[in-house]
């Protein structure tokens, strides 16, 4: 049973940030929804950027090629530093945080949620999950910066 709950969450719990990060988008004013974007661009477009340099700086292989393990969900890639499950799903946490707390702290948990089940499926290491949560809001941070200075 747990195999099963981590299955679905690892693969389609995402879709949760997505369609409440969507809806709340969608409910918001227009000056709120131009804001959202810009946000959202920012810091989606650097933290892209940002994955792609980890990922050729640092390579870290995903747990069933380290140890004598066989995942229950395959993966195609190799390289799991930083996940890009939880850079973006936390990404969109915490753009939505930025608008609303309450909201961008549930999309958090789901978050956390998606992300530990693809350690305890053996797609990734915990370090490959921090690192991807920590980008994410950082990149969120620099992205809020900008966006008040221009």
């Amino acid at each position: 049973m747990l195999d099963f709950l981590a299955i679905i969450s690892a693969e389609y719990l995402f879709l949760v940030p997505l369609f409440v990060g969507g809806l709340y988008f969608f409910l918001q004013s227009r000056p709120e929804q131009k804001k959202m974007i810009i946000l959202s661009a920012i810091a989606l477009s650097i933290s892209i950027l940002s994955m792609f340099i980890l990922q050729f700086i640092y390579y870290n292989s995903r747990p069933s090629l380290v140890i004598d393990f066989k995942p229950l969900v395959s993966h195609i890639f190799k390289n799991g530093f930083p996940s890009t499950h939880a850079t973006m799903t936390a990404l969109i946490a915490s753009v939505i945080y930025v608008f609303n707390r309450k909201i961008g702290l549930f999309l958090f948990f789901i978050s956390i949620l998606i992300s530990l089940s693809r350690v305890y499926l053996g797609l990734h290491h915990f370090v490959d999950i921090i690192a991807g949560i920590l980008l994410a809001i950082i990149m969120t941070i620099i992205g809020k910066t900008i966006m008040n200075k221009y």
